[in-house]
């Protein structure tokens, strides 16, 4: 069925991108995009996707009707496929897996399920990659970013933040003039760039975020502060107060899970992150459905075999179509980690320009 737009927390009706400083293209030179950006309601997404009679409101999506909600943490880590330690923290048998589960407060219960898929992210704990298939090491997305208020006071055009225009999203600012000439400090956001990303929210409440797209080895996350830091102080933005700050770390392409284990990783824990972009919700939407219509289908059947499910299950998320499709994406993530930032203004100016 189709999401609606009450999963949508916010649109700006164009989207704006500064690639200047490069191939004879201006520093001020704006790329704008006839193309809306959307901001997902990731609470009221959840909901939506909740059957209606299981939706409970007021504890963000989560139903009680038909399944159980336990706040607890699993104690298991996988050393060999299927096999978990501590001794007895996970068994899988011929009927499903027994789990143990811990509660802040140091409870420990027994949880039975047929089938456990972790999405626990990245650094699943549970899930195994395949070492026995040869597969390039992970790029890495890092990002600083902020939630800031801006002073307002002495700003000619309050439709804009800087050189951001409120009714667009900021998507790339490759721009490096905010360094001095020949210095170290633009040496090395040329030879290992970030951009930054601009969402204006609402009045003089702006998210900035300072990020390398992919690299190996990853950009730390105090260069990508500092680097935000400083072309906020460049572009004339004054932050009067900041109220959350985001430190992302995103691991793009290297392994695939190994097929062959009983627990189903999804999202991060199955390395669905596109390898070259960091999106992620997508791909995680369009697998769902495949990997639920697989497990209900075996749930179905006279006879259950979890073995099967799990399968079936990787089979649906990671079919031959879909890592032929993921390994171009790698190759796309291994050509940007190669480009400096000349390279990449340049690429995605023409990009941009390619039609729809």
């Amino acid at each position: 069925q189709p999401l609606g737009p009450k999963c949508i927390d916010r649109r700006w009706k164009v989207t704006d991108c500064f690639f200047g400083g490069s191939f004879d293209i201006p520093v001020e030179s704006r790329m704008r995009l006839d193309r809306p950006y959307f901001r997902v309601d990731r609470h009221a997404l959840r909901r939506t996707l909740s059957p209606a009679d299981e939706v409970d409101v007021k504890n963000e999506g989560e139903g009680a009707a038909r399944y159980r909600v336990t706040r607890a943490n699993h104690i298991s880590r996988a050393t060999s496929l299927n096999i978990y330690s501590p001794a007895g923290s996970m068994v899988h048998d011929d009927a499903g897996t027994t789990v143990l589960l811990e509660s802040n407060d140091g409870e420990v219960s027994e949880v039975r399920a047929k089938l456990v898929v972790d999405c626990t992210g990245h650094e699943t704990k549970i899930v195994l990659k395949d070492d026995r298939c040869k597969s390039i090491p992970p790029g890495f997305q890092i990002a600083y970013g902020c939630l800031a208020t801006v002073d307002e006071s002495n700003v000619p055009d309050t439709d804009f933040v800087g050189p951001y225009y409120k009714e667009a999203m900021t998507l790339f600012d490759y721009r490096t003039d905010h360094f001095p000439e020949n210095s170290n400090e633009l040496s090395k956001a040329e030879n290992a760039p970030t951009f930054m990303y601009a969402m204006p929210l609402d009045s003089n409440r702006i998210f900035f975020e300072e990020t390398s797209l992919v690299a190996r080895p990853a950009i730390s996350f105090q260069e990508c502060k500092e680097r935000c830091m400083t072309r906020l102080e460049h572009l004339g933005i004054t932050v009067t107060g900041i109220e959350e700050e985001e430190y992302c770390y995103i691991p793009m392409g290297g392994p695939l899970p190994a097929k062959d284990q009983r627990v189903v990783g999804f999202g991060g824990a199955a390395a669905m992150v596109h390898p070259s972009t960091g999106y992620h919700l997508c791909r995680a939407m369009m697998g769902a459905g495949s990997v639920a219509k697989v497990v209900r289908e075996e749930l179905t059947k006279d006879s259950w075999n979890p073995d099967r499910a799990a399968a079936r299950a990787y089979d649906a998320i990671w079919s031959p179509t879909n890592i032929a499709q993921r390994n171009f994406a790698v190759f796309g993530g291994e050509f940007l980690m190669k480009q400096k930032v000349e390279g990449l203004r340049g690429f995605f100016d023409g990009f941009f320009k390619l039609p729809l």
